[in-house]
Formats: C-alpha cells, structure tokens, sequence
C-alpha cells in the first residue's frame, strides 16, 4: 500500500479501507495545512515556587527565570526557552559561577561563556539576562535549531567536549520549566520540534512483526520481582508488568512490533518517562514502549505506523536506573492503558510465536 497522510481540513471526506485499515484521505491543500503548524510562543514565566524545584534553590530558579525571560524578549519559542535551562543545567547547575571548568579556564557565568571576545565583556557573561540572550543569539545562528534534537542543537550552539553532554538534564530542565509557567504554553513536547500533523500513515501496513529494537538484549522478563535499587516502588514493588530489552554499546533505536496505531505519546511522565502507546490494527493488543530518550519520539498521536517504523531512541527517562526499553502489552484496544488500573499480559509467549523473541 502506497503510505498516504491524512490533510485536516473542511474539504470532502472520503473513507478507503485497506485491509485492517482505514484511511482518511481528502482534497486539502498539503501546504495549507502544513503553514498552520507553528512552534507555540514562548511563555510568561511565573513565580518561583517556595522551595525551588527538582533540587534547585530560590537563587537558581531566579537565574532559570531571567533565562525563559530572555528568550521571551527575543521572541523565540518554548522550545527555546526549554533548551536555555538545559544548557545553563548543563554548565552551571543553574548559578552564577565566577570560575571556568577544565576546558575552558576563562568560562564565567550560566553558561559557561569565553572570554574570547565573542559573549561579551567579563559583566556581560556574569549578568544572567545578557548571558542568555547572548546564548540564544549562538543558538539561533544553528541552521534548522527548531528541528534539531535540542542536545545537538545545544551541542552545535556551545561546542562542548562530549556531543552528548546535555542529555541527562533534559528531564531537570522541563521540570523547572514546567515549575515557571511552561506548562500552560503547551510546550513540553521535548523535542522543541515543530511536528507534522497526527494522523498519518507511515510505511506499507503488512501485518508483519518485528524485533523492538535490533541487536537489543532481553534483561528483564514479565512477572514477580522487587522494585530495581534506586527507582520507587509502589506499584512495581513486587511484579514487572512489562518486558524490559537494553541495546549494548549505545543506545537502540525503538522501533514498531508491527502494524499499529499511535495512541498516546508520553513526555517525560514520572512513570513512563518519554515513550508511546499503540494499538495493533486488528485491535486485539495495546502496546506500550517507554523511557526513550527525552526528545526522540518520531510519531504523533493518531498515526498508523508499519512494522519497524522508527519511533523514537531508547533512553532513561521515568522510573529507572539506567538505559533501557520498557514494555507492556494489554487485551484489546485501550486508549491511554495504565499499571496495575488495567491489566497487562505476558508478551513472552506472544512474541515467542512471533519469532521476535
């Protein structure tokens, strides 16, 4: 089957079934539809809560708040916005800092500026508000930043040592973020990516089954154990409802078992972490598929994807002690399933039968 997206819009419907499928196709103009698709503005940032948040104190939550400030009065995105706490986490921990790190001696300030004649004066770089805006001038000179993971177009925009450096503070950052206001912009879908619409269909739907992730390792099966060390117990205390695979020597790209249709994508859920929900075509079984790489989902809710359809790189956001993919298989077709409020299934003896295990 020739893959076809689905163009919203108020123009004639027409319903073609495929099989198990059923596409929505209409006489809409693509680029019409694709010119309504707009990064959301940068938010308003409110107060500090007391306390800080995520581990920061008032002083650190006041400098996150000049940094949503700056990129406000430049006009940039929420995602630009997002990607500023990250790095400033990334190189200061969120403070003032009168010192450099190894690699640069001379880096001052949030984030860690040169004096190289290129951020300012040494007061410029030790100033919060023109430290920032300094920052999102670099990163607005990264061709394509707004489509870019925000690890690299923070890489591309600092040039730090280790490219991946900035990852692990994505989920610190978001919850700051979400702490002044960024919650109520609609903006924490991590990527700080402008997306296509939902509904479309992505590949040739053929029924097929794959392996989740390719060259992965099965390290945990479904049924009876403790919690990890390290992660929260409560409903995980005594059972593993899902099936867990790992990637040697790096991270795995997540891909679809097969044929389904995106449901419920999750963005930094306390749980789940960054991950997606589908449903099989046929509606027999809802899958789950969590803690990816904050900023790597490729789908959108309402998509039917194929078999072995990209969906996003395994990660360690959620509920975890390290890198891993997490899964979970559910009777039926549910729309947003949850642990233990509907029961799952063992997918060992069905991905068994379907030679993917």
């Amino acid at each position: 089957m020739t893959a076809r997206k689905v163009i919203t819009g108020a123009s004639i419907v027409a319903l073609l079934t495929v099989g198990l499928v059923t596409v929505v196709l209409d006489d809409s103009d693509p680029a019409q539809a694709a010119s309504s698709c707009a990064a959301p503005a940068g938010v308003a940032v409110g107060p500090a809560p007391a306390g800080g948040v995520a581990g920061f104190d008032a002083e650190q939550m006041k400098n996150a708040q000049a940094i949503m400030n700056a990129a406000k009065s430049l006009g940039l995105p929420v995602a630009a916005q997002l990607i500023g706490i990250q790095t400033a986490i990334g190189e200061s921990t969120l403070r003032v800092v009168d010192y450099g790190d190894g690699a640069g001696p001379d880096s001052r300030g949030l984030f860690q500026q040169r004096a190289n004649g290129a951020w300012g004066s040494y007061a410029d770089r030790m100033d919060p508000t023109i430290s920032a805006t300094n920052f999102f001038k670099a990163l607005q000179r990264v061709e394509g930043w707004e489509t870019l993971e925000p690890t690299v177009a923070i890489h591309r925009a600092q040039r730090n040592a280790d490219p991946n450096h900035y990852t692990k503070f994505r989920a610190q950052a978001t919850e700051v973020f979400k702490a002044l206001g960024g919650e109520s912009g609609a903006a924490v879908d991590p990527s700080g990516v402008c997306p296509a619409e939902g509904n479309q269909v992505v590949g040739d739907l053929a029924g097929k089954w794959v392996k989740p992730m390719e060259g992965a390792i099965n390290s945990s099966g479904y049924g009876p154990r403790p919690a990890p060390p390290g992660t929260a117990g409560g409903v995980l205390a005594n059972f593993h409802y899902g099936i867990d695979f790992v990637h040697p020597g790096g991270p795995g790209t997540i891909v679809a078992l097969t044929d389904m249709k995106i449901v419920k994508v999750r963005n930094l859920d306390g749980l789940f972490g960054t991950g997606v929900t589908g449903q099989t075509v046929d509606g027999k079984l809802t899958i789950g598929m969590y803690h990816m790489e904050a900023g790597s989902v490729k789908v959108k809710e309402g998509d039917t994807v194929a078999a072995g359809t990209a969906l996003g790189t395994e990660g360690a956001t959620g509920n975890v002690t390290g890198r891993h993919l997490h899964m979970e298989f559910f009777a039926g077709a549910l729309p947003n399933p949850m642990v233990p409020i509907d029961p799952t299934i063992d997918p060992t003896p069905i991905m068994k039968e379907k030679g993917i295990l």
